[in-house]
């Protein structure tokens, strides 16, 4: 089927990619639609002929997904080629899971407010965006406040693009909205307060969003966005805006390296090939940050994040539980041997 079929799925970021996803549904009684808001269990789609309804759902669904929609219920959710997941703050221990924030998006923006930016979050945020199989984006918002704090994110973070942004002159607006363009998405991620609501608005040229006040003692904000939503944006581009929220969890075994490029590269000179950078002999990336060519921050988040990401796969895969004990073992005994050596 041709892209000039559904012409009104066109500004919701339908394209040739996603055209071939449904040429494998195969059933003429089902339709393509595009789900923009999930309530209360059920899935807010725009259907093929740009109108919009609330259909129950078979499975669970995200907002992004691309679903095969019947008169009153959507029967299969095409496969996603990206998704921003994050531990389920609703469960905990053995019995938790994974949920979805946002999926099939292109770009990951992490908006960060130039008045409270937090680079350790930042550094959390790219891991789960890397994770995803979406671009990471850095935007720091409100950049009017602080001009210094743009140039403080770029010597911190490497190998990602950061850009900063006002609401309020329009500055890196258009920047911005280069990064999203025709057929593509991209789902914002970052705090309460940080602007997102804001930013939306500026971008679309309308008060779609409703926005709030920072409280004035510690500058945090109030939610304003209670669930999350699919916009199309003028020119083409979608953007998904989603509620803020405290912490992301990270989920699984997840890898840092293009969140730490620096640290990456160091690694593959330490001693040990499974080094964790903490207590080792040998390792390199400590001898970095003792000879100033690591700045503390940085290794504290990766340590951090780290140790998160590899309990999270103990507690759930009993083989790498194993694996992990054996190789603690190992690493105890060849330092106790070092030592010897060293005092021999």
């Amino acid at each position: 089927m041709s892209t000039s079929l559904f012409e009104a799925l066109v500004p919701y970021g339908w394209s040739e990619r996603v055209r071939a996803l449904w040429g494998d549904v195969g059933d003429p009684d089902l339709l393509p639609a595009r789900v923009v808001r999930v309530e209360r269990g059920a899935a807010v789609i725009v259907r093929a002929d740009g109108s919009e309804c609330t259909l129950r759902s078979e499975g669970p669904v995200a907002v992004g997904d691309w679903v095969a929609a019947g008169h009153d219920a959507l029967h299969h959710v095409l496969p996603r080629w990206s998704a921003v997941t994050r531990a389920d703050p609703a469960q905990s221990g053995a019995q938790s899971g994974t949920q979805v924030l946002a999926s099939n998006v292109d770009v990951v923006v992490i908006t960060a407010p130039a008045d409270r930016c937090s680079a350790s979050r930042v550094e959390r945020e790219l891991a789960v965006a890397w994770d995803s199989g979406a671009r990471p984006l850095v935007v720091l918002t409100k950049a009017d406040l602080d001009t210094a704090a743009l140039g403080r994110l770029r010597t911190r973070l490497t190998g990602v693009t950061c850009i900063g942004t006002s609401a309020q002159s329009g500055e890196g607006l258009g920047d911005l909205l280069g990064e999203i363009g025709p057929g593509r998405t991209g789902v914002l991620l970052g705090p309460s307060g940080a602007g997102k609501s804001t930013l939306v608005n500026a971008l679309l040229g309308e008060a779609v969003q409703a926005t709030g006040s920072v409280r004035a003692g510690d500058r945090r904000g109030r939610h304003t966005t209670s669930s999350r939503q699919l916009l199309c944006l003028p020119g083409g581009g979608v953007l998904i805006d989603t509620p803020g929220v405290r912490s992301i969890a990270l989920v699984g075994d997840v890898d840092l390296d293009d969140v730490f490029p620096e640290i990456d590269a160091m690694a593959r000179e330490c001693r040990f090939r499974d080094c964790r950078h903490e207590t080792e002999p040998g390792c390199a990336v400590t001898d970095a940050l003792a000879r100033g060519r690591l700045e503390p921050g940085r290794l504290a988040s990766f340590r951090k994040l780290s140790r998160e990401s590899h309990a999270d796969r103990r507690q759930h895969d009993p083989v790498a539980r194993r694996e992990a004990q054996r190789l603690w073992k190992l690493r105890a005994l060849e330092a106790r041997h070092h030592d010897k050596r060293r005092t021999g």
